[in-house]
């Protein structure tokens, strides 16, 4: 597993660059009729990218994440509201990272998606976006607030703590992994 906080800063800088790919986007086709649509697109594609990171962080296949998303993707081409596909996106991402990904506490996990996941979405709707580059801003609120799963609950998968090892002991350890052989 990972030592250093690479999920911690990953997923703020995967957070920046959404928000940044949606400002373009939304300036071009948040006036057309392709919009609707595309907004929900956006999300689904932003959710499966970091499925695939969670995954790989979690030491899961990556296959392993594809019916959850397979069900959000069944979701998008049905009418309905943006709401509604957020709120069922919202809860597989809950399930993607606390139930497949990384495996804590069932209630301690209940606790912290719930507040992780409605209250970034709660936080992004209070400042109620309208503009391009508030919806930005917004999809990188809601990132900066995921990532502090990495600061509660990451460090416990499976009940064991993560070594914190300073890169000067590890390279010491591989040096003398090295001389042994």
């Amino acid at each position: 597993m990972n030592t250093d906080n690479r999920p911690l800063r990953t997923t703020i800088l995967f957070g920046m660059l959404c928000g940044l790919l949606l400002i373009p986007t939304r300036m071009i086709f948040g006036t057309t009729f392709f919009w609707p649509i595309l907004f929900p697109l956006l999300l689904f594609s932003a959710l499966c990218a970091y499925a695939f990171l969670l995954a790989g962080w979690g030491g899961r296949p990556r296959r392993s994440v594809l019916f959850p998303l397979f069900l959000l993707l069944l979701f998008l081409f049905t009418p309905g509201s943006n709401a509604a596909f957020i709120l069922l996106a919202l809860g597989l991402l809950s399930w993607i990272r606390s139930g497949i990904c990384f495996r804590n506490g069932y209630i301690r996990s209940l606790g912290v998606e719930l507040a992780l996941c409605i209250g970034g979405a709660a936080l992004v709707a209070y400042f109620n976006p309208h503009s391009a580059f508030a919806w930005g801003l917004g999809i990188w609120l809601f990132f900066l607030i995921q990532s502090l799963y990495f600061t509660f609950l990451a460090a416990e998968e499976d009940g064991a703590e993560w070594p914190v090892i300073d890169p000067f002991d590890q390279a010491r350890m591989r040096a003398e992994s090295i001389l042994k052989i």
